[in-house]
């Protein structure tokens, strides 16, 4: 096969990932894959499991991960089915914050890589797919458009669980350019992209005298304050923060011992009630599997330094870490 055939095979795979419907069209295929409408962590621990699992004598092995992290099988199981699979089952475990600890090349990055990647290729499959409402900033689930009234029903109807609110954008689209008839609203097919910021993002605190919440919930538009006339106008806000772009999906918080304290009461308000507080809105539903790393040789640093762990964690509004953390440490593992 030449490159010109494997061009054009290329293309034609990326237009089948274009498919465009009404609300309407979603729900059949809720009929037939009600798979597609399931919560963030559910999608990862799929994605894992369908790569295929191991049996064997010390435990499971992934073969998700088997390409570029050895040595850590039982941390990865207690990972895979300590969070990912609880949380997956809707379990009060993905309330808590998963917390990846280790010395430097101690495997965290190489493992929120593999599964950023790893959801790219996923949702370009059939058993994958994932669909978002058209022209919604945060790529919102189609689900949030139905009731709160009527959702108990739907949810009979099509065996789905919903949950979270439509963002203020599409809240306003709904009333304005549909009347608030939902069966009209556009759906599309939707593919992870780290590179397109659409549905995996990452976020790398700055300068502690420098950082912007912005960066986190999006910003305001002064731009076109003046044509809107408010700031609590949709239409005059940037839903473009990572946790607005990585929604239904995965965000890494990279080096969080530098995130100033506002950054760290948003995290925990998303991993308690899937909201987070952003512009003159009320709380935005977010869907999305959050990461945070540590490493090692920086807790020894400030015990050197004679500032013990639970002091630094006070310090940093540590009630994210210390009630509401799920530590694994990556360390390597030596089997004789």
């Amino acid at each position: 096969m030449d490159v010109l055939e494997r061009l054009q095979q290329h293309r034609e795979k990326e237009r089948a990932l274009n498919w465009e419907g009404t609300f309407l069209d979603y729900l059949d295929l809720l009929k037939e894959k009600p798979q597609v409408a399931r919560l963030a962590h559910a999608r990862i621990y799929d994605m894992i499991v369908r790569a295929g699992v191991d049996n064997t004598e010390l435990g499971k092995k992934y073969e998700f991960f088997d390409s570029e992290i050895f040595g850590l099988n039982r941390t990865l199981e207690r990972l895979v089915e300590e969070y990912f699979h609880s949380a997956a089952r809707r379990l009060d475990v993905r309330k808590r914050i998963l917390l990846l600890m280790g010395p430097v090349s101690g495997g965290k990055s190489t493992l929120v890589s593999m599964i950023k990647h790893g959801l790219e290729e996923y949702t370009r499959t059939e058993e994958g797919a994932v669909y978002g409402i058209k022209g919604c900033p945060m790529h919102e689930e189609p689900l949030h458009l139905v009731p709160h009234d009527l959702r108990k029903d739907f949810s009979e109807e099509y065996g789905v669980y919903i949950e979270g609110n439509l963002c203020p954008s599409c809240k306003l689209r709904l009333q304005e350019e549909f009347n608030n008839h939902i069966e009209k609203v556009p759906v599309e097919r939707i593919a992870f992209s780290e590179e397109n910021r659409l549905g995996i993002g990452t976020f790398s605190p700055s300068d502690p005298k420098s950082q912007d919440i912005a960066d986190l919930t999006g910003s305001i538009d002064f731009s076109t304050i003046g044509e809107y006339g408010s700031e609590s106008d949709p239409r005059a806000y940037r839903f473009d923060g990572e946790l607005n772009k990585a929604n239904r999906g995965v965000m890494e918080f990279q080096e969080m011992l530098k995130a100033d304290e506002k950054f760290l009461y948003n995290l925990l308000s998303l991993s308690q009630e899937g909201n987070f507080k952003a512009g003159r809105f009320a709380l935005i539903s977010a869907d999305e599997t959050n990461v945070y790393s540590l490493y090692q040789n920086g807790i020894r640093a400030c015990r050197a330094l004679k500032k013990p762990w639970i002091n630094m964690q006070v310090e940093l509004a540590s009630t994210c870490f210390i009630n509401y953390n799920l530590k694994y440490k990556l360390t390597q593992e030596l089997v004789s």
